[in-house]
């Protein structure tokens, strides 16, 4: 079963979820196995990979939420682990920092 309607996009859809994973672990060697698996397909891999990569972010949130996590990626991780959903995480953290980096 097809989830893009697209037999590249399909095919790259494990590098996008691996791709995201290594991105919040922080893990250089899984970003670089990510985009060569994706590279694998030529330039066309890796522009469906950015266009899947595209999808798959929420359209109704700016920026600067859907980044929070990099304001302190170790209070992320530490609330993913303990079964905080990633939305609910990114909002704490956001609120956390706020006043840190508004000044």
């Amino acid at each position: 079963m097809s989830l893009t309607g697209d037999p590249l996009t399909d095919s790259v859809l494990p590098a996008a979820e691996v791709l995201t994973a290594a991105v919040r672990r922080g893990d250089a060697e899984a970003v670089a196995t990510a985009l060569n698996a994706a590279g694998q397909l030529g330039d066309a891999g890796l522009h469906a990979l950015i266009v899947v990569l595209a999808a798959m972010v929420p359209d109704d949130r700016r920026p600067s939420r859907l980044l929070a996590w990099l304001r302190d990626p170790t209070e992320y991780q530490r609330l993913r682990a303990s079964g905080v959903d990633s939305a609910t995480a990114l909002t704490l953290v956001y609120q956390q920092t706020l006043h840190h980096f508004a000044a």
